[in-house]
């Protein structure tokens, strides 16, 4: 089958070690006669305008990049409502928990799944949350949070990416970011249930998996089965933050007294001062926003594995 292929490619992916592999890249596809067009952003957020614009035209659309380049594209091809169009991702991030969500352990599984085509069907979250007054919509592949998760991500540093590699940055991130964060006041409801007061942390998983493979925020998610799992996470204290954070990696958080655990279909956060939305590994946005799940919304490029 003749598929039309754009390649999006991030050069900053992996803190800039992209550029590397580029040529690569392209001269194995052309060594398997798979022809595909690409285009190369120009900074942030541009992804997902040459996905929604590439969705018209195009049968496949490889993200080539982490898992922010993944979630731009992602959310191209669902702003532009092209069901025939689908995702592949070429893995070339620091965390690529997507790509390992979808079997592709390696560039050579990536590039393998890319030429046989075969494809599956996703959940998404859509997130609707605010930007200078006016509401913008916008789809995570992996989870989607308000409060500490935003934080955390500031503090992990394109330097601290390169100083500690995908296994430790975000740990390294975690405490970075511990030291100065304060939980703010939330109104979190979620289906019939609603909490109120000091948050730490409040997050909608697809995927079980975040932070470079490294935490288990989200266990026994499954990114095809419509629902998310919901961490509501009340005010801890730095000690009792740190003390319970080895538990994170392993996902034995959610057997603590202040966390709330449980599947919905969709949360609304509100908070007293505004806070950033946290998605995919990427800032977008700040509150109010609310996370629904779009069941089967995206169809993939996936590997041989089986979606967990």
């Amino acid at each position: 089958m003749n598929r039309r292929t754009l390649l999006i490619a991030n050069p900053a992916a992996a803190v800039g070690r992209m550029a590397r592999r580029w040529a690569s890249l392209l001269a194995d596809l052309e060594a398997r006669n798979l022809k595909a067009d690409h285009a190369v952003t120009q900074g942030p957020g541009h992804a997902i305008s040459l996905a929604r614009e590439a969705s018209r035209s195009y049968d496949v659309i490889a993200a080539v990049g982490g898992d922010g380049t993944v979630n731009e594209v992602a959310s191209g091809i669902l702003l532009a409502g092209e069901a025939k169009t689908a995702l592949a991702i070429i893995p070339f991030g620091t965390g690529n928990d997507a790509a390992q969500l979808l079997g592709l352990r390696s560039l050579e599984d990536a590039i393998r799944a890319l030429v046989l085509g075969t494809t599956r069907t996703i959940d998404a979250i859509e997130i609707r949350c605010h930007e200078a007054g006016a509401e913008l919509t916008r789809y995570a592949l992996l989870y989607a949070a308000v409060g500490f998760a935003g934080e955390l991500l500031k503090c992990t540093t394109p330097t601290v990416k390169w100083l500690f590699g995908p296994r430790y940055c975000y740990s390294v991130g975690f405490f970075r970011a511990l030291i100065g964060f304060v939980s703010p006041t939330m109104q979190v409801r979620c289906d019939d249930r609603e909490f109120r007061g000091r948050m730490f942390l409040v997050s909608a998983g697809n995927a079980e998996v975040v932070g470079a493979g490294t935490m288990r925020l989200s266990p026994g998610a499954k990114v095809d089965d419509g629902k998310l799992n919901v961490n509501v996470v009340e005010d801890l204290g730095r000690l009792e933050t740190a003390r319970w954070f080895p538990k994170v990696l392993k996902g034995l958080h959610t057997t603590h007294p202040k966390v709330r655990y449980f599947q919905a279909k969709s949360l609304t956060i509100e908070c007293e001062a505004l806070m950033d939305v946290q998605m995919d590994g990427e800032l977008f946005g700040h509150t109010p926003a609310t996370f629904q799940v779009r069941p089967g919304a995206l169809r993939v490029i996936a590997g041989d594995d089986r979606i967990e």
